[in-house]
């Protein structure tokens, strides 16, 4: 592989996104904040998003694994910084 190569790991179609933010008390989110990384806020909230979608067409490594190619997927999130990244 040269160095203009790059390898993908993971590729999908999502489809069918939504995507809900709801503002929480930053006490909430504090013990799962990791180590060296502060919670993130907009407009002095914080927030935590539920996502749902489909996963479609998966490939890991370009191949797809049977039975795991097209499914639904529910993330919860909140987000974090370290420093000003």
């Amino acid at each position: 592989m040269t160095t203009s190569e790059t390898r993908i790991f993971l590729s999908a179609v999502w489809n069918n996104l939504v995507m809900f933010n709801y503002a929480v008390e930053p006490s909430l989110l504090d013990p799962f904040v990791p180590s060296g990384t502060e919670l993130d806020s907009f407009a002095g909230k914080t927030y935590i998003s539920l996502i749902g979608f489909e996963f479609n067409c998966t490939r890991v490594l370009g191949f797809g694994i049977p039975f795991h190619q097209n499914f639904e997927e529910v993330n919860v999130r909140f987000y974090v910084r370290r420093g000003e990244k």
